[in-house]
């Protein structure tokens, strides 16, 4: 799935840049297309970007221009994600990219809103929360502390409904982005937890029937980290459906994983529609899952 991916402000500039530099590739194409908005113009110097994908934008100013420009490219995209931090600035143009582009785009809007609690009291987050639920299709939500396991689980997510030219090789079940779109829902917000093993080489020693149990086993142990360490406190029992992706050595990863990671993930919200898939990176040395949430309507405040 690639991505317009547009950071606003030094925060979301900063999740864009290592996105351009760590985001995942497919047949050696990235699939983050990735630019930064911002109005400091030290910032601007010292972003790692594209020297042509980063924009200085000065307060109150139009954003069209940038839009037009970034359109002008013609770069193939299957969705745009805004990434913004809350702060009020921040916020004000992530809204107006948001919703010029959804004037523009037939694909899907997301932002990624990047939550600091310690800064932001509960009436004024709610505010600033709702102004970007209205301005895109799907809003993601992750605290500051947990950017860098939102990325790894984006890498993941982006992958869906690629083919890599060169392995061509299908997963156990095959996921692609009308799974992870129909999984997304308007209402609400959206979350996300991840989690990620390396394989030992103690393996190959073990019996068979042994072997399958580990991974199985393993599989499972994942998503249960993935869903205790998600990028926001949402009320998981208030979604409406969810997504769990695997990735990783697809000789890792088995039917029996998935099902019992479907039926842990079904009960802990018997109403919540669950998809389920995985993507097969052959002679990997990890397996990684991800596990979105989404139309959650509930913030958790410490």
């Amino acid at each position: 799935m690639r991505l317009l991916t547009i950071g606003v402000g030094t925060k979301g500039a900063e999740v864009s840049s290592l996105l351009h530099r760590k985001g995942v590739k497919v047949n050696r194409i990235p699939l983050f297309r990735c630019y930064a908005v911002l109005d400091d113009v030290d910032e601007v110097g010292k972003l790692k970007l594209n020297e042509k994908n980063k924009f200085y934008l000065p307060k109150s100013s139009d954003v069209t221009g940038i839009v037009n420009e970034i359109m002008s490219r013609y770069e193939i995209h299957e969705g745009a994600m805004l990434i913004t931090s809350i702060k009020e600035e921040d916020v004000n143009v992530t809204v107006e990219l948001g919703s010029r582009l959804k004037e523009i785009l037939d694909d899907p809007v997301m932002i990624l809103g990047i939550l600091d609690l310690k800064e932001t009291d509960s009436g004024e987050l709610r505010g600033k929360i709702k102004k970007l639920k209205d301005s895109s299709d799907y809003l993601i939500l992750t605290k500051d502390e947990n950017v860098n396991e939102c990325v790894e689980a984006l890498n993941v997510l982006a992958r869906v409904g690629e083919i890599d030219l060169r392995r061509r090789i299908a997963g156990e079940v095959v996921v692609d982005t009308s799974d992870l779109f129909n999984a997304l829902t308007k209402d609400g917000f959206t979350v996300l937890g991840q989690s990620k093993r390396n394989i030992p080489l103690f393996k190959f020693f073990m019996k068979r029937s042994q072997l399958l149990a580990l991974r199985t086993q393993r599989m499972v142990d994942m998503v249960r980290d993935a869903v205790r360490n998600l990028s926001f406190d949402g009320d998981i029992r208030s979604a409406k459906s969810s997504l769990i992706v695997f990735a990783g050595n697809p000789d890792e990863i088995t039917m029996d994983g998935l099902f019992a990671s479907i039926s842990f993930v079904e009960g802990l919200n018997e109403d919540m529609v669950v998809r389920y898939g995985d993507y097969p990176i052959p002679r990997a040395r990890f397996v990684s899952v991800v596990v979105l949430f989404s139309g959650l309507r509930k913030i958790k405040f410490d």
